[in-house]
């Protein structure tokens, strides 16, 4: 097994991918509590001693919330009415019937990882090699053994060097979507009603 696989498999990528899915999901979570923090501030009177932080989170799981009492917007214009006479109206909306609802759904994640690791090794060898020879001789008259001397020296040498060089490259990418979602069926309901509620009334 290479040096780089070994290390890949190093790599956390529980981790890596479970990390961003898990924040997706508590993005998704924050986005239905902003959605309820919406309704109740938007769509309902600020009741007399304010908002607590703590009534948006619904910690006593026994209990109902209670939205409290719902927040109109009041039009006042001029018309024809039933006699053809000009006439003032009023017309009375709950506000949440006019204003759209933030409800976001994260529709799509996309998580890209790369990772790119190099090992080159080089190995440098060099060799050298030295020869030395030398030949004398004398001799002490014409009828007398030549005397003769050979030398000769070699020298061999050889070095070696090796040198490893790592590269490691780590990319990581993630790509979130996030759509305005349908609302649920009983959110759809409950506008239905306040749809109802709208009032048109001659002053």
């Amino acid at each position: 097994m290479s040096r780089a696989v070994a290390e890949l498999r190093q790599i956390p990528f529980e981790h890596l991918i479970g990390a961003p899915m898990k924040a997706a999901i508590e993005a998704q979570a924050l986005a239905a509590q902003s959605t309820i923090e919406f309704i109740q501030k938007v769509g309902f009177k600020t009741p007399s001693g304010g908002f607590e932080p703590d009534d948006f989170i619904f910690d006593d799981t026994a209990a109902d919330a209670d939205a409290g009492e719902l927040r109109n917007v009041t039009f006042t214009y001029e018309k024809k009415d039933e006699t053809d006479t000009i006439g003032s109206f009023t017309l009375t909306v709950p506000l949440l019937a006019i204003t759209p609802i933030p409800y976001l759904r994260i529709d799509e994640m996309t998580i890209d990882f790369s990772a790119k690791l190099t090992d080159s090794i080089q190995r440098n060898t060099s060799t050298s090699f030295n020869l030395n020879t030398s030949v004398s001789g004398k001799y002490s008259a014409f009828w007398s053994p030549i005397k003769l001397e050979f030398r000769v020296s070699a020298t061999y040498n050889t070095k070696t060097a090796t040198q490893a060089s790592q590269k490691r490259e780590y990319r990581m990418d993630i790509h979130v979507r996030a759509v305005q979602d349908e609302m649920p069926p009983g959110l759809n309901k409950v506008l239905d009603i306040l749809e109802d509620a709208i009032q048109d009334n001659k002053t």
